[in-house]
Parts: structure tokens; C-alpha cells; sequence
């Protein structure tokens, strides 16, 4: 068999642990060495013998074959250390991966990549906000790198695509399975236009032990971690931590001091984060061009995304009063001070232009 095949064996190989895979590489130096090697020669690395008889087992060649041969079958491609695609900057990480699985294309290694990571329950302004930062870093050349969660990730992930930019996503599971099902359509995406990527071999379901695991892969692609919106005590931050054993940049967006969503990325400030309120506060410490990006202040002006010389007085004056955040139709209208049906015939032509979104029925928010 080639080697490569022997790689793809030992990630999938049942009854070891990471870890355990790892130190027996290290013993056996070669996966057909652990492949080839007598029962007594690996009893030493299992406290259970069940697990060793389930690791011996899965040295059948015919399986085994069959296994490999059905990656080309769903389009799944498979790196190991050994392999020239091997990404280098997860080469550089303690306790780097073995084998990794994936679809699409990987980073490419001479452009930088920056990490977009946030709460799952977030508000409508840090979604906003990540769809923009993924928008305006993949802009400038940048890579973007999350996990393809619900909330902060799935919103830096679409903000890349909006601009044809690359993105990958760095799975809790096997790279076959859509977690969670609503990323569906996003998933499929960035299968043809980014990548996505799992160290679990395909078939494996999601559970909490992974996510901690795959977390620092995602800050090992990086080379800056931007956290937009996490409670004081999150999951972001065992990325952020893993991100600075591996001395990455962190950044952080600030948020209101009542806000208990912000408190987290507040406090990643003051223990010394870079703040960013501008692309071109990661751009710059980045070492990149900031002079193509769009800056906050014509972000809300909404420059960028319409043009207000095309609005009649009436649109005008409603799209005046949309915020970030989403509003009832009856403030709307209070703050407009125009007949309902005006302001509901604007905010109808807003949305056909671009400059405005019903996030739920009868709630209107700036699209940024």
C-alpha cells in the first residue's frame, strides 16, 4: 500500500487517542512501522485490552482500502504531515495534527489569515459587524478563518464570499457532516468557493470534547484573532488563549459596558488586545494595505451601499432613521413623522436597493 494510505489508517484507526497516535508515531516512526508492529510491541500504549484488540482489528487492508478509495467518491481530500500541502503554520503548533480531512481548496500559505470568532447567541450589530470585517479583510487579500458555528463565525464566513474572498471553515466533527444544519447552504458554498476542514475522520458526530480540540486549529491558521461579542466567560476565549501560546495577534471590538454579550471582548482590552473600531487597525499591525477598505464612518453614512441622491424625500427621511439594530414599525414611524403608509412604501423601496433588511416581521435594521 503507499504510505499516504498508512496516514489516512492511523487517523481513523478506532480504540487511541490523539495523543496516544502521537507518541507511538514518535516510538514507531513511521504509521507502517504502528501499522506492521506486533501485538506485543503495541500493548505497552493501551490500558485496555478491548481498545487494543479494536486497533488491531482495524488493520484489515481490504477495509482499509475501500475506506480510502470513498474520499475521491464524496470529494474529500486528506493531508498528512508528511504531505507537501501540509499547511505550515499548523506544522508550527504544539501538538499539531496528524491528518487533516477537507473540501474545497486549502489557504493559500503566502497570504495572511485572520480569525473571526464570537458568540453563537449574538446580537444583531455583532453579526452585522462580523459579516463586515469578513467582507472588508477578504477585500484587502485576507484569509478568513472560523469555525462554520451559528452567529459570529457563519456571519464572518458569508462576509468573505460577499466579495468572492477566501474562507475556511474548521469543523467539530467530520468533514461530512453539516454542523449544525442551518449552515447547510453556507457549507455548500464554501465548498466551491473556500474550503472546509476537519482532523476528525469523516462519520464522526459533533461533541463538546471537539470543539476545544479543533479551536486550536483555527487560531494555528491564523495570524490574528478578532473577537467580536463574547460573555466573560466563553468558548472564544479557549481559542484566544491557545492563540497566544502560539503567539498570535489578538484584536477585539469593543462594545457597551452594560452589555454582559461585549463584557468579554471589554476585558480581552484592557488586558491588552489590540482594540479595533477600523479594518485598518488589523490591517496595519497586519503590515497590509489599508488604503482599499471602508472605513466605519462611510460605512454608516451608507455610501458604500447606497446612493442617497436616488432616494425621494420620504425614503430619505426614513432611511435617516434605521439603525444597526433592528426597530418596530411604529418607532419608525414615530421618528419619521410621515403617514405609516409612506414609511412603509420606503422601507420597501429601501430593501429593493440594498440599504435596508426586514430582520423579522415588521423589524427594520440599516444593512450594512
Amino acid at each position: 500500500m503507499k504510505e499516504e494510505i498508512y496516514w489516512f489508517w492511523l487517523c481513523c484507526s478506532d480504540g487511541v487517542g490523539r495523543q496516544t497516535k502521537c507518541k507511538m508515531l514518535e516510538y514507531f516512526e513511521t504509521p507502517k512501522n504502528i501499522f506492521d508492529a506486533k501485538e506485543d510491541e503495541l500493548v505497552d500504549f493501551f490500558r485496555i485490552k478491548d481498545k487494543l484488540m479494536t486497533f488491531l482489528q482495524s488493520r484489515e487492508e481490504d477495509m482499509l482500502l475501500k475506506k480510502y478509495q470513498s474520499l475521491s467518491e464524496r470529494n474529500i481530500s486528506f493531508v498528512h504531515l508528511e504531505s507537501l500541502d501540509y499547511p505550515e503554520k499548523l506544522k508550527k503548533i504544539p501538538d499539531k495534527p496528524i491528518g487533516l480531512f477537507y473540501k474545497g481548496r486549502l489557504p493559500l500559505k503566502n497570504k495572511k489569515n485572520v480569525a473571526i470568532i464570537g458568540a453563537r447567541d449574538c446580537t444583531r450589530y455583532g453579526s452585522e459587524m462580523a459579516r463586515f470585517f469578513g467582507r472588508e479583510l477578504a477585500r484587502a487579500g485576507v484569509q478568513i478563518v472560523s469555525g462554520l458555528a451559528r452567529g459570529i463565525d457563519g456571519m464572518a464566513h458569508t462576509g468573505a464570499l460577499e466579495t468572492d474572498g477566501y474562507t475556511i471553515g474548521v469543523l467539530g466533527c467530520g468533514i461530512d457532516i453539516v454542523y449544525p444544519e442551518e449552515n447547510y447552504e453556507l457549507f455548500m458554498r464554501m465548498e466551491q468557493q473556500g474550503g472546509i476542514l476537519s482532523e476528525s475522520p469523516p462519520g464522526i458526530k459533533p461533541y463538546g470534547g471537539l470543539f476545544p480540540q479543533r479551536n486550536r486549529l483555527i487560531s494555528g491558521f491564523s495570524d490574528g484573532i478578532l473577537v467580536i461579542e463574547a460573555m466573560e466567560k466563553s468558548g472564544t476565549f479557549i481559542t484566544v488563549d491557545q492563540g497566544l501560546e502560539q503567539g498570535k495577534e489578538i484584536f477585539a471590538l469593543p462594545g457597551k459596558v452594560i452589555d454582559v454579550k461585549s463584557k468579554g471582548c471589554n476585558n480581552l482590552i484592557k488586558m491588552g488586545a489590540h482594540m479595533v473600531t477600523e479594518v485598518s487597525d488589523i490591517l496595519e499591525i497586519l503590515y497590509l494595505d489599508s488604503t482599499k477598505v471602508t472605513c466605519m464612518s462611510d460605512l454608516m453614512e451608507g455610501e458604500h451601499f447606497i446612493n442617497k441622491n436616488l432616494l425621494a424625500p420620504n425614503e430619505k427621511m426614513v432611511y435617516s432613521c434605521l439603525r444597526v439594530e433592528p426597530q418596530y414599525l411604529d418607532e419608525i414611524i414615530s421618528k419619521a413623522q410621515i403617514a405609516p403608509q409612506e414609511v412603509c412604501m420606503a422601507l420597501n423601496r429601501l430593501i429593493v436597493m440594498g440599504g435596508a433588511v426586514e430582520t423579522t416581521r415588521n423589524y427594520y435594521a440599516l444593512k450594512l
